[in-house]
């Protein structure tokens, strides 16, 4: 009888170990495995086909006369981040009122004024750096100031608390956030953001193609998520929605999320973490993928919400606030100057405001004002 090969003895035994290797390799990476027909919202923003963060404003602004640097040239500095003892609230002095609890502002000499912009950040920093470089250059060049930096607060309530503290100069707020830290602190606006969608936006109710949620009112004992408890378009528009809807979250849905972010809303949606989410409506526009876009449904959409206000306390400097807010208003022109120039890239527009402007956001806040989550 012929004696078998050890080769053909052992083949298959190979072939059952190669079977084993492989399943051991789609455990422990199974990224290397995923499918290329339908990728995860990871994928896509690793590979650039997804924005990682959804900016409120136009694309990277950048002044008229910014030439792009070289790679031998130093990266701008990351903008400031506010430390936690500048975003805790100003101690009540005895016999003061709420509104009046603020450490006064001292004079201003421009030349050596640093001025600082604070806001909750909507992308991270070293992004930041260059979604801001056109405005800050255009900024320190208008004011004759010494510099003008981007200061970040981990929420609204620590861009307010720092702006009460004196450690910021200017506030760029929400709307929402605006009215309801006006009623604390007195504060001035000085200009409106233009958008992309102009000077309003909205926020959109999203959920899975694949949940069985066809309407708003089939989100019933599901898990609905939120921006923050005050984000106009990521919260309380969306609740003055459901209040119209005759909907209370907190006692119709299972269980309501704060998720921080508008992006991160989108994610939890995607991933089947939440059940419905509510974000802002250019979340879904700066989404690149048709794939991704055929797993949204999209429920329902708020009411126009107006867009970000620059704001200062009422005591800012005079000169200072002047210089300030005329600078903010000069960039329509400055940009539509720059239109012929080369490699120019328009900075964020603004647009006059006053506090009557505010009144329709004070009006929704005093219908949802007992349902809302502080």
């Amino acid at each position: 009888m012929p004696i078998k090969s050890p080769t053909r003895l052992f083949r298959p035994l190979l072939i059952i170990a190669s079977f084993c290797l492989i399943a051991l390799m789609s455990v422990f990476t199974p990224e290397l495995f995923a499918s290329k027909e339908y990728p995860t919202l990871r994928e896509l923003m690793e590979t650039g086909q997804l924005e990682k963060e959804v900016a409120d404003e136009p694309p990277v602004p950048q002044s008229p006369d910014f030439q792009p640097s070289s790679p031998d040239e130093e990266t701008p500095e990351p903008p400031s981040v506010l430390t936690e003892e500048d975003q805790t609230p100003v101690a009540p002095a005895p016999q003061v009122v709420a509104s009046q609890q603020f450490i006064p502002v001292p004079h201003v000499e421009l030349p050596k004024k640093v001025v600082r912009i604070g806001r909750v950040p909507f992308m991270n920093v070293k992004q930041m750096v260059l979604y801001y470089q056109g405005l800050i250059g255009f900024l320190r060049k208008e004011m004759g100031v010494k510099d003008v930096c981007i200061v970040v607060g981990k929420d609204y309530e620590g861009v307010m608390n720092a702006l009460a503290r004196g450690t910021i100069d200017f506030a760029w707020l929400g709307p929402m956030a605006y009215v309801i830290g006006s009623e604390k602190i007195p504060m001035i606006p000085l200009a409106q953001a233009n958008r992309r969608t102009g000077a309003s936006y909205c926020g959109v109710f999203i959920t899975r193609t694949d949940s069985k949620i066809l309407g708003i009112e089939d989100i019933k004992n599901k898990v609905i998520g939120f921006v923050d408890p005050e984000s106009a378009s990521g919260y309380l528009y969306p609740l003055y929605f459901l209040y119209n809807s005759k909907i209370n979250p907190q006692k119709y849905c299972r269980k309501v999320e704060f998720l921080k972010k508008h992006d991160a809303v989108l994610d939890a949606v995607l991933t089947r973490k939440i059940d419905v989410g509510v974000c802002l409506e250019d979340t879904l526009i700066a989404i690149k993928d048709k794939k991704i876009l055929d797993q949204i449904l999209v429920l329902g959409k708020t009411s126009q919400v107006p867009s970000d206000v620059m704001a200062c306390r009422a005591d800012c400097d005079p000169a200072l606030r002047e210089k300030f807010q005329n600078a903010l208003l000069k960039i329509k022109a400055a940009n539509q100057a720059a239109l012929s120039l080369k490699n120019s890239t328009p900075i964020i527009e603004f647009s006059p405001i006053n506090d009557a402007n505010l009144d329709p956001v004070r009006g929704i806040l005093n219908v949802i004002d007992s349902v809302r989550q502080r």
